[in-house]
């Protein structure tokens, strides 16, 4: 009997022992959550040298985030702060904080500088959590980088030091939304995201994050401003009710190859373009009655794809294809395609009366159909085309050498993908064509719609911590879309930029 009573006391204490065990790891787990927070960040500055007219605080538009030529420049100073949602500890975050002179270019409209009204400083703000569904699904919701393109904004993580055209012109950087990500199984994952627009989160003063200047459906009155508006937000994305939705399916193949397919849709537009009854009930009443935007007319949609190839250890090749399709009232609206935009309003006041179509040539080159006029609805879809082929070799752990090819196809727009155009607002001698339409208040932007960029990175990594890039890059395309030394204009440019990033 004294056994049966002392195994059931030592029972009891051993029952006791092992809950305050527990009871103590969980503490111990709360208390040191802070332990899985990883910190990381860099430095990042380079010396910028193309062969343009442009140096010092004179901004060279002919680049993309590398706009201040001749010169030393801190590209970005960047702070990191996040915790996984795993399995194990359910929850997360993510904050990036970033400065430098490369900022500007990440919010809508881009070059918004010295605003206080922004939040360009920080780029990334998040929260996550993870739920466990098949091989787990993770949820994130807040400010965070694009999910398409194939290069990312820091440029330590690319295989050129400058972004490259197709990026930069074809994509957004930042939203503002939602994305859940499930692995379904260890080679398959997918992803759904919803964000506010799909032309990026940016400050919005006086409606010129979607080139709506002045117009009260979009911001501001015209003479107003959003920054002493008590209507308008000064900050925000995602004009109307309806969001933009993307997805992602990624398929490792093998070790050696994987695939990815990115989309992203969406309607940026309050106002459509008028139909034929509402133009003329508008006017016999004295007013225009706008037509609400609708998604099967108005809308931008991205068709993104990545094939990523990596033969041997040392070697990875990536092809990377993008469509983009424009239709409806996203023509009219397309932030950074035409200069100033080609609105209705302006066609009508310099062809009153008078039906597109009778002016076809100039205004097809414009971007408009054979069957758009003023009166119509515009279901005219404008297509481009990027095409990107980027190669890595690592010779050894100190050296690689990398490449970058790219080819922008927007000729059947019309106008140029390139959101900083080096002849931006200037028309070339030789332009006729760029002349007459100008004449009539049509002119799209400074080229024929496509251009080439090659690049040739040599990349050096002195120490685990302190990495060297050097981006012997050449940019050309038709015409004479650029400038040279002198403020010519030129069918080409060159550059060489050394950037060094310091990471920890």
């Amino acid at each position: 009997m004294r056994n049966k009573y002392t195994l059931l006391a030592t029972t009891v204490v051993i029952l006791f022992s092992q809950t305050s065990i527990f009871s103590q790891d969980k503490k111990e787990k709360e208390k040191s959550w802070y332990d899985l927070v990883n910190f990381s960040g860099y430095v990042d500055v380079y010396y910028n040298y193309t062969t343009n007219n442009r140096q010092g605080a004179t901004q060279d538009t002919a680049g993309t985030f590398h706009t201040y030529n001749k010169q030393f420049a801190v590209n970005a100073v960047k702070l990191s702060m996040e915790k996984i949602a795993d399995k194990e500890s359910p929850w997360g975050f993510r904050l990036d904080m970033q400065n430098g002179q490369n900022n500007m270019y990440q919010e809508r409209p881009y070059q918004t500088t010295n605003s206080i009204y922004n939040m360009q400083l920080l780029q990334q703000a998040y929260v996550s959590a993870y739920f466990n569904v098949l091989k787990g699904l993770t949820v994130d919701v807040g400010k965070m980088a694009t999910h398409i393109g194939l290069e990312l904004l820091d440029s330590k993580d690319n295989i050129a030091y400058t972004i490259g055209y197709v990026f930069f012109n074809t994509i957004p950087f930042i939203h503002t939304g939602a994305r859940a990500n499930l692995q379904v199984t260890e080679k398959l994952s997918t992803s759904l995201y919803v964000y506010n627009s799909a032309q990026g989160t940016g400050y919005t003063g006086n409606g010129q994050q979607f080139f709506y200047n002045g117009t009260t459906v979009y911001g501001d009155a015209a003479n107003g401003t959003s920054l002493t508006s008590t209507q308008q937000h000064a900050y925000g994305d995602g004009p109307n009710p309806t969001r933009a939705v993307g997805t992602q399916v990624k398929y490792e193949f093998s070790d050696k190859f994987t695939a990815v397919w990115n989309t992203l849709t969406a309607n940026d537009n309050i106002q459509g373009r008028a139909n034929n009854a509402t133009f003329y009930t508008g006017n016999l009443a004295g007013t225009t009655i706008p037509k609400q935007s609708r998604y099967n007319n108005d809308h931008w949609m991205l068709q993104n794809v990545i094939l990523i190839f990596k033969p041997t250890d040392k070697l990875t090749t990536i092809f990377d294809y993008t469509y983009g399709e424009r239709a409806g009232q996203t023509n009219l609206a397309a932030a950074g395609y035409e200069a100033g935009g080609i609105t209705r309003q302006k066609l009508m006041d310099n062809m009153p009366g008078v039906a597109i179509a009778e002016f076809e040539p100039g205004l097809v080159a414009a971007g408009f159909g054979n069957s758009t006029n003023l009166t119509r609805e515009n279901k005219v879809k404008r297509v481009y085309q990027t095409y990107q082929i980027q190669a890595k070799y690592q010779f050894t752990d100190m050296f690689a050498l990398g490449v970058r090819a790219e080819y922008l196809d927007d000729k059947r727009y019309g106008g140029s993908l390139v959101v900083n155009s080096p002849l931006f607002a200037l028309t070339p001698v030789d332009r006729y064509d760029l002349k007459w339409q100008e004449n009539i208040g049509a002119r799209p932007a400074t080229n024929y719609g496509q251009i080439k960029t090659f690049t040739l990175t040599p990349t050096i990594n002195l120490t685990e911590n302190l990495q060297v890039k050097i981006d012997l890059r050449r940019d050309w395309g038709p015409g004479q879309q650029f400038v040279d030394l002198a403020g010519r204009p030129a069918s080409h440019q060159n550059g060489i930029i050394v950037g060094a990033v310091a990471k920890f």
